[in-house]
């Protein structure tokens, strides 16, 4: 349990809170472990896994640290998660972005005017033996849009990647998520 006085959404105390955190984070855990797709030809595991075990890291990350934070429904486009601080009456989008080793997939229609105002959260998780910790980057989209790489070959024209040196100086930044002022 967090030391000091929480401030969590209406009727929610320290023990459900921790029993909220405790769950997201064996949810993540068992998502991690389910991290491959049983078919006779498959050579390649499948992304998703990863990607809600990423949501579920960041939620847990987000609950221990006192944000309020809310999962956004399955395939809903633009954002993973809403986050706030105690007592905001607005809640911000973020999204999330999670790989086992760098460098992250992206879109760069999330990097243009509009999109540039939002958060996203890069998430390392490791392989799935790992017993390193889960390292986070929380950087916003401005601030690295220069940093995507296209390959020159032309064959992915709307998307990229983003190397771990981009977003290195962001790790544990979560100060970010709220630096602008910015909210949904």
């Amino acid at each position: 349990m967090l030391a000091g006085p929480h401030h969590y959404a209406e009727g929610v105390d320290d023990a459900e809170m921790d029993a909220r955190m405790h769950a997201c984070v064996l949810l993540a855990r068992a998502i991690l472990m389910a991290d491959t797709v049983p078919l006779a030809k498959q050579r390649r595991k499948s992304g998703i896994p990863t990607g809600n075990a990423g949501e579920y890291f960041v939620m847990g990350e987000l609950l221990r640290r006192g944000y309020d934070a809310q999962l956004a429904d399955r395939n809903t486009q633009g954002y993973d998660i809403l986050v706030g601080r105690p007592g905001d009456q607005q809640l911000r989008k973020v999204q999330v972005k999670a790989v086992r080793t760098p460098p992250w997939f992206v879109k760069q229609a999330d990097f243009i005017a509009g999109h540039d105002v939002q958060v996203t959260i890069y998430v390392v998780l490791g392989a799935t033996e790992a017993t390193r910790p889960v390292r986070y980057f929380v950087a916003p989209n401005a601030a690295v849009a220069s940093t995507v790489h296209v390959p020159p070959n032309g064959r992915w024209p709307a998307n990229g990647f983003m190397s771990l040196t981009a977003v290195a100086q962001y790790e544990d930044a979560w100060h970010m998520l709220f630096d602008d002022g910015a909210k949904v």
